[in-house]
């Protein structure tokens, strides 16, 4: 069985595109990325899952069940954080779990929800709505959390974290996934944070799915960045005929950066004819490859 399933679905606000025609799975077990710019349809993707809309058209499964109408039962097995969190200002931390645990038939202390606290570096003690971003965030995920989903959507969960927590929390969910198989749906427009965790992700632009990738085939990508500084200073790209390795390359003004594509040996036979006084070479990080996925659709489509 699926996690998520979806088929062609469609969202639309009267004439305003929501998502387009997005087919996609995401396996039990697995930490999925979702991952493009704010305005590409990430959240109305996920208020989907969530039942919070339903699609204009096509057909969506959550944990094998159609979502075709109201199925509280289903939102049971699901934690949910919202990239913005709304809660009770005059409770503290504690009775708001407290509440969140009673919603679900549990007691608080047989919850982890403090265990997480701690781990998050949170005070329950407070009052919300003496809360910073952050420590609304760790909130919202304590809340999500506290009965053990067997899918978690997280959107935007790293927002107002500082990068110890962040880090934290990472390591949380990686255990979550695999000690508990929790399944992970990750929104994010963060894209560095999908190396840290995910196993496959989805690039979203302008609500339509651009590709679906192992993020072990985009770490396995051949192509290398290159940065160059010659001895001699300014720009020598048709001095040195670099556009025999990269039509693209370019000049910052010190460096001439380029992309070797597939070769790599035969960039460094040509360049070790040169009088380099620098070089570095490196695999181009997700968003980079993402980026020129980004790039390469709008180009196809006429965007700028």
């Amino acid at each position: 069985m699926l996690a998520v399933e979806a088929v062609g679905i469609s969202k639309m606000y009267g004439s305003k595109r929501g998502v387009t025609d997005l087919s996609m799975e995401v396996n039990q077990g697995e930490v999925f990325g979702f991952i493009g710019p704010n305005g590409a349809g990430k959240s109305t993707t996920i208020r989907m899952i969530m039942q919070l809309l339903y699609p204009t058209k096509g057909t969506l499964k959550v944990l094998g069940t159609v979502l075709d109408k109201e199925k509280p039962e289903l939102r049971r097995r699901i934690g949910y954080l919202p990239s913005e969190i709304i809660s009770y200002p005059n409770m503290n931390g504690k009775q708001a779990l407290e509440l969140t645990a009673r919603a679900y038939g549990l007691k608080l202390e047989n919850t982890s929800a403090l265990e997480y606290a701690e781990r998050l570096q949170w005070n329950p003690g407070q009052k919300v709505k003496s809360y910073s971003l952050g420590n609304r965030k760790k909130l919202g995920l304590i809340m999500a959390l506290l009965h053990q989903p067997e899918l978690l959507i997280l959107d935007e969960p790293t927002s107002g974290l500082d990068p110890l927590v962040q880090r934290e929390l990472f390591a949380l969910l990686t255990e979550l996934n695999k000690k508990e198989g929790m399944t992970i749906f990750f929104s994010t427009h963060v894209l560095s944070e999908v190396e840290k965790l995910c196993e496959r992700v989805a690039f979203i632009r302008e609500g339509q799915l651009l590709r679906v990738s192992r993020l072990d085939d985009l770490s396995n990508d051949r192509t290398h960045k290159v940065s160059i500084q010659f001895e001699m200073p300014g720009d020598q790209i048709e001095a040195y005929g670099l556009r025999e390795l990269d039509p693209f390359v370019t000049f910052d003004g010190t460096h001439h950066l380029l992309q070797t594509g597939q070769s790599l040996q035969v960039a460094l036979s040509k360049l070790s004819q040169l009088p380099i006084a620098d070089l570095t070479i490196r695999r181009p990080t997700i968003e980079e490859l993402f980026m020129n996925d980004y790039r390469a659709d709008g180009e196809k489509e006429g965007r700028p």
